[in-house]
């Protein structure tokens, strides 16, 4: 191998990269005692109860001034309120929690209505907190018309490993232990081609590039944001005593970019679905709308893999914290 090949190898190894970021994987199962109807995308109705009945239940002060001092000793607004005034991307930083939403738009009574919380870092200590913020969304009401649910099961899980478990018996509830570590990532990522792979578009996947919107699954434009969303995760919620630097995530940016530039699509199944969230606060909805379906790539994806395993549990682009830019990897043809 030339040397000039090994130093593009060190320089984008996901492990450097993302050295002390852990994440979490739990699945909510609830039965509704009365329907429950979502409007567009179930993640912006279950991402509204959760941080309302988190704010209202265990933050000292919900509608007060979220003052550094406050956020810095309250769990909950840390959480939910994540601001950093020096971000070098804006005064919002990514939320260490993302939403696997449900596939459905209505749940009548009875029927088994199931859905994700994904925590990264530290947040993981939240859970106490978010699986009773659950029992506590049943009784306030859910969706349109706040159809209320009880809680059955939750259980933790690993994507990579095909692992879950459990963690909540007669009101008792465990630690969850199975987390995805780099260590996963890499092990996983051996069993793909290294050609050709695919994509499962979840949920809407919002990309944009130079200020506009990216309505093709384009691997360059994935990639970049991609790149930039697990950085700003890392920066934040690693826990690293030597993290990589700026300059380090500039090359690798540049690096993956270039090796993105020569991925093709090869099947494309996509389209472009127009979602919107309403916001009682701000009285206004926001477009959240984005690509659905499935796209296969093929070319020197070897290097790219790791990162992708990554997104499947990160999402990627904007509105993730509202469940979307959640995909799955699968191999090409599945």
């Amino acid at each position: 191998m030339l040397y000039s090949e090994y130093r593009t190898i060190e320089m984008i190894n996901h492990e450097h990269f993302m050295q002390g970021v852990t994440i979490q994987h739990l699945r909510f199962e609830v039965q509704p005692t009365e329907s429950i109807v979502f409007g567009g995308q179930p993640g912006t109705a279950l991402r509204g109860a959760l941080y309302q009945v988190l704010s209202d239940s265990f933050c000292s002060e919900p509608n007060g001034m979220l003052t550094p001092d406050h956020v810095a000793r309250c769990p909950v607004c840390w959480l939910l309120a994540a601001e950093d005034q020096g971000a070098a991307r804006g005064q919002n930083i990514p939320r260490p929690l993302m939403i696997e939403p449900p596939p459905g738009q209505t749940y009548h009574r009875g029927e088994p209505l199931v859905f994700g919380l994904t925590v990264v870092g530290r947040a993981q200590d939240m859970f106490p907190y978010l699986a009773r913020a659950v029992q506590k969304m049943g009784v306030a009401g859910l969706g349109k018309g706040r159809g209320r649910f009880r809680l059955v099961s939750i259980a933790e899980y690993h994507p990579l490993e095909g692992v879950e478990r459990s963690i909540l018996e007669h009101n008792f509830v465990r630690q969850p232990v199975h987390q995805v570590t780099p260590a996963d990532i890499s092990r996983a990522a051996a069993h793909y081609s290294s050609e050709r792979v695919g994509l499962e578009l979840l949920t809407p996947l919002r990309l944009t590039s130079h200020k506009e919107l990216v309505k093709f699954p384009e691997p360059v434009a994935f990639i970049q944001r991609l790149v930039e969303r697990c950085q700003r995760i890392a920066e934040y919620y690693a826990e690293s005593q030597t993290p990589p630097s700026r300059s380090e995530w500039f090359t690798l940016y540049h690096e993956l970019s270039a090796i993105a530039a020569k991925v093709c699509i090869v099947s494309n199944d996509t389209e472009w679905v127009e979602v919107y969230s309403g916001s009682r606060r701000q009285q206004r909805y926001t477009p959240i709308s984005g690509l659905t379906g499935r796209v296969e790539w093929a070319g020197p994806l070897k290097e790219l893999l790791p990162w992708l395993l990554w997104g499947q549990s990160l999402h990627v682009g904007k509105n993730a914290v509202k469940g979307d830019g959640w995909y799955r990897v699968s191999p090409a043809g599945v």
